[in-house]
C-alpha cells in the first residue's frame, strides 16, 4: 500500500493549449488558448468549480499490458524509460510501490490522456505509422472513429482505455507531455484529498470537444489572461491549483516558447506545493513550500496549530515580517493576489514574472 493512501487519493490532470490561429504572440497578445470546463452542480469535489480536465488514478492506467502494446506499436521500453529519467524533487505520488505496476512517470500519464478523453472526448496521440516522428514538441488529438460511443464506454467501464487504443491502433502520446506540477489538496479538507500531478501538452489546432453531461457542465477556450480576468469579474471560479498555473502561464504568452521551456524543464522534477492556512484578521492566507510562514518538514496530514496566532494582524502588515515569500492572499471567494519573493523550485515559472533564471536552461 502506498504510504498515503489511507489519507488522500492519486489523480493525474492535463493542460491543455492549442495554437489560436497564425497569431504572433506578444506581452499582452496570446497565440494560444488554454482547454477548461465547469464541473456539475452534482461533482462530489468542488462542484461548479472550473479546472482542467483530469481525475483520479484508476487501476487500468498501470496495467502492464500496456508495456506490451507500446512495444507491438514500436516504442520500446527504452523510450518509455526515458519518461522516468526525472532529477530534483519527487513528490509521493511518483513513488513505485508494486513491481508489478507500471512506473509511475508512465501511468500518471496515461491516467491524464485517458481523463481527458473520458470527460471532453480529446484523444491525443498518433497511428502506428507516425510513431517514428512523435516527439516533435506538440501533441495533436486523432479523430476518424466513433468518439462518443467509444467516450461512453470507457468513461462506464464498459471498456479499458488500453483496449480502445488496441483496436484503433492509436499510439497515447505519452512523448508530448510534460511535467509540470504537483498539488496537494490541504490538511483542512479531511475527507476529500487528492494528491494531483499536472501534465502540459500543446496543439497547433484546437481539438473538437465532446463534453461528458454528467461531470461537465460547459467547456470553453481562453487565454490565461482572460481566464484569470473572468475569475476577477466573478464570471467564473478557478480552483486554486488552476489559478496558481494560470498565472504562471501568464507570464509566457508565445505557445512556442511554452512548448520549448516545458520540454527543457520537465525532467527537472517537482516541489509538491500543499497550502498551508493562517487566518488574519482582513484576509485568509495560503501558504506555499519556500514562504517563512511554511512549517518546517510537514507532514502533509495535521493541520497547522498556529492558525488562529496572526490573526490580529492584518495580511499587509504579515506580509511585511517576512523575508521569502511564497503565499495567496485571500480576501474574498474572487479576491486573491499571489506574492512570490523566492525563484521558483525545478527551474519553474514564477507567478510574478521574475523568471530571469529562464536564460540558464
Amino acid at each position: 500500500m502506498r504510504k498515503f493512501a489511507k489519507y488522500w487519493r492519486d489523480s493525474a490532470s492535463l493542460l491543455i493549449l492549442a495554437r489560436d490561429g497564425n497569431r504572433v504572440a506578444s506581452k499582452s497578445n496570446f497565440n494560444y488558448k488554454v482547454l477548461v470546463f465547469k464541473r456539475t452542480e452534482k461533482t462530489a469535489f468542488m462542484p461548479n468549480s472550473i479546472v482542467f480536465p483530469g481525475g483520479a488514478v484508476d487501476k487500468q492506467d498501470a496495467i502492464l499490458s500496456w508495456t506490451d502494446f507500446f512495444a507491438k506499436q514500436g516504442i520500446s521500453k527504452e523510450r518509455l524509460a526515458g519518461l522516468t529519467q526525472v532529477g530534483g524533487t519527487r513528490p509521493f505520488i511518483f513513488e513505485n510501490d508494486d513491481p508489478n505496476t507500471l512506473d509511475r512517470n508512465v501511468s500518471l500519464r496515461i491516467t491524464a490522456l485517458r481523463e481527458a478523453f473520458e470527460e471532453l472526448g480529446v484523444l491525443l496521440g498518433h497511428k502506428q505509422s507516425e510513431v517514428g516522428s512523435s516527439a516533435s514538441g506538440f501533441s495533436k488529438a486523432v479523430g476518424g472513429f466513433d468518439i462518443e460511443k467509444w467516450q461512453k464506454q470507457v468513461h462506464d467501464g464498459e471498456k479499458q482505455f488500453v483496449e480502445l487504443c488496441d483496436e484503433l491502433k492509436i499510439v497515447p502520446d505519452l512523448l508530448n507531455m510534460y511535467e509540470w506540477s504537483a498539488w496537494l489538496t490541504p490538511a483542512m479538507f479531511r475527507k476529500r484529498r487528492f494528491e494531483t500531478a499536472f501534465y502540459l501538452v500543446a496543439l497547433d489546432e484546437q481539438p473538437e470537444v465532446r463534453s461528458e453531461p454528467h461531470e461537465v457542465a460547459e467547456h470553453f477556450w481562453d487565454t490565461p489572461s482572460g481566464l484569470l480576468q473572468a475569475h476577477r469579474e466573478e464570471k467564473l471560479w478557478l480552483a486554486p491549483p488552476q489559478y496558481y498555473e494560470l498565472n504562471r502561464l501568464v507570464h509566457m504568452p508565445d505557445i512556442d516558447q511554452v512548448v520549448q521551456f516545458a520540454r527543457e524543464r520537465s525532467a527537472r522534477g517537482s516541489t509538491l506545493i500543499c497550502p498551508v492556512q493562517y487566518k488574519c484578521s482582513d484576509a485568509a492566507i495560503f501558504v506555499f513550500p519556500g514562504d517563512d510562514l511554511y512549517p518546517q518538514s510537514y507532514d502533509y496530514i495535521t493541520e497547522h496549530g498556529d492558525f488562529e496566532k496572526y490573526k490580529d494582524l492584518t495580511a499587509e502588515q504579515l506580509r511585511k515580517q517576512a523575508r521569502n515569500l511564497h503565499r495567496s492572499e485571500h480576501t474574498g471567494l474572487h479576491a486573491q493576489t499571489l506574492y512570490q519573493s523566492i525563484e521558483a523550485f525545478n527551474g519553474h515559472l514564477s507567478v510574478n514574472g521574475d523568471n530571469k533564471h529562464l536564460s540558464k536552461l
